[in-house]
């Protein structure tokens, strides 16, 4: 099942997947699924909210559950798995919903995939937590159909949505109405207008009461920070220290969360603090002056807060990474990097699994992630090292070499201990009849328009969504092949295996057995130049037998 959270860097955009607590209850107390149905449909409660702006765990998806499984007993269904998406937003063609894809998946087959336990389709406070795009409506109203009974309950009200458009479903109608979106995009900055999108830090947000229009008045708490952002990096302050100051200061991001060095980047080039506005890579130029269009929202002023257009150009002459450009284009002139003849690229065994160990300077274990790093200069002579890159530490750092020597020596004792012996039996992708049924009913819908017993008009919706149902199923199908390929790379284990396997199959490996080494930093009075020392190195092994996940 689904679960991207992490215990150890809690975080409130996550998926995850659970059987639904008084099922678990019933499951546990020895009862059966069929026992605990007593007839009733089984549905999936599926639960999205696209900014967890709450304090606790997750307690919007909690109350839609809550809401989810009232509406499905009062109209005789029974909620028996729980889906979410937390923290994320379905407007986006961008962000990927695992617990929504799963759940398309799972409806097809009529079961979840991991349990067994079916499910006939899908319950949610509303049509909006479920689909908001065309592709995502689209490929959840084909698993109802593919489920053949897929029931859709919204609140308290059955809906029938196969024979259904959908919003803006055509090819043709969508990419109209990206044409209008893009037009009246560049219509308003053109005019300076106030554009749409989450709060930025410095700024109000959008409100009802006393009615206000987000992103254009200045939010007072917020916005001396700001200036002093823009000030530090005019100053030669890095990107990580301003971060660093900020966490310090209990100075919070728009969203109520740290500051990240990213983040410092993200909002001290963006040319909304003076005005400005980027669009197609370009900044926003009036076409007979052809200076910046100043925007109608609260931007710094040169006289009142010392930093202006001007002070953004020189902040963004020492940008050098195309990405820290918010988009804008790099000219025609500029130096695009490109990898050395022959070079490959340089893997690090155990980037991302070592953990930062040290206190931060908010006084907690800091965890942040080590990553490898090439060695230059006089510390060349040491070899590569791995090092904490986190704005709120100083961070912890290794040299690459015994790290890694170490570390293989004990992902391959483990290996031997509890994954050698015969090779796992190959279990066979579930969907694998489906999809041949699908193949042979088009193959039958084709045969029929070429013969005439039925008329291409009839035809080809039936033969679009088949060719939809084909394709996703065959993509599930790719999926289920790749993570079986990765579960055996460690199932019958033999210790040859490690000298014929790549960099990229050995991260793979280690990924699946290895949950994190925590890099405790060097005691007080140690010298960095002390030889390597293996018990400053925690490591956490990941569960090596089946795992239920559960409901909170």
């Amino acid at each position: 099942m689904i679960d991207t959270r992490d215990a150890e860097r809690p975080t409130r955009t996550f998926s995850r997947i659970c059987i639904a607590p008084a099922l678990l209850e019933w499951l546990d107390q020895g009862g059966t699924v069929e026992g605990w149905l007593r007839g009733r449909v089984p549905l999936i409660s599926y639960a999205r909210i696209s900014a967890d702006r709450l304090s606790g765990d997750a307690i919007g998806v909690t109350r839609q559950h809550r809401n989810n499984a009232r509406s499905a007993e009062g109209l005789g269904c029974a909620v028996v798995m729980h889906y979410e998406d937390n923290n994320l937003t379905a407007a986006k063609e961008s962000v990927v919903r695992p617990a929504f894809r799963r759940m398309c998946q799972d409806i097809t087959h009529g079961q979840e995939r991991d349990s067994g336990i079916p499910v006939r389709g899908c319950v949610s406070v509303e049509r909006e937590r479920v689909y908001r795009l065309p592709a995502d409506f689209v490929a959840f109203q084909d698993a109802l159909v593919m489920a053949g009974d897929g029931v859709f309950i919204e609140g308290a009200t059955v809906l029938d949505i196969t024979g259904e458009v959908g919003p803006s479903l055509g090819a043709e109608e969508v990419d109209r109405v990206r044409t209008r979106t893009a037009r009246s995009r560049a219509d308003r900055a053109e005019e300076g207008r106030v554009y749409a999108g989450p709060r930025r830090f410095g700024w109000l947000g959008a409100s009802r009461n006393p009615l206000r229009i987000g992103n254009k008045h200045r939010n007072d708490e917020e916005w001396p920070h700001l200036v002093v952002m823009i000030k530090a990096r005019v100053a030669g302050r890095s990107w990580r220290g301003i971060a660093g100051d900020l966490n310090r200061q209990g100075v919070e991001t728009a969203r109520g969360g740290r500051w990240s060095e990213q983040g410092v980047k993200v909002l001290v080039s963006n040319p909304a603090w003076w005005g400005g506005r980027v669009l197609d890579g370009l900044l926003v130029t009036d076409i007979a002056t052809g200076e910046p269009v100043i925007g109608e929202w609260f931007h710094a002023d040169e006289a009142r807060d010392g930093v202006g257009y001007e002070t953004w150009k020189g902040i963004m002459a020492g940008v050098r990474a195309a990405r820290m450009h918010r988009g804008m284009n790099q000219g025609e002139g500029a130096p695009v990097p490109r990898p050395a003849a022959g070079a490959a690229g340089r893997t690090y065994l155990f980037s991302g699994v070592l953990r930062c160990g040290r206190l931060n300077d908010l006084g907690e274990v800091c965890r942040s992630k080590l990553c490898g790093n090439k060695a230059s200069g006089r510390n060349a002579k040491y070899g590569d090292y791995y090092r904490c890159g986190d704005p709120n530490c100083k961070g912890v750092g290794r040299r690459a070499r015994p790290v890694d020597d170490f570390l293989e020596g004990l992902v391959l004792d483990h290996l031997e201990e509890h994954f050698a012996g015969p090779p796992a039996e190959p279990v066979a992708w579930r969907g694998e009849e489906k999809l041949t049924r699908l193949r042979t009913t088009r193959r039958g819908i084709e045969t029929a328009v070429v013969t005439g017993e039925a008329s291409w008009g009839d035809g080809r919706h039936l033969l679009a969504r088949v060719d939809r149902a084909i394709a996703s199923l065959e993509a599930e199908r790719h999926e289920y092949l790749e993570a079986q390929t990765a579960e055996n790379l460690v199932r019958g284990w033999a210790p040859e295996n490690w000298a014929r396997m790549s960099s990229c199959e050995k991260r793979e490996v280690i990924s699946q057995v290895l949950a994190s080494v925590l890099v405790l930093p060097v005691p007080a009075g140690v010298s960095d130049k002390a030889p390597f020392d293996p018990s400053l190195l925690k490591p956490s092994w990941r569960p090596t037998g089946p795992t239920r996940l559960s409901a909170p």
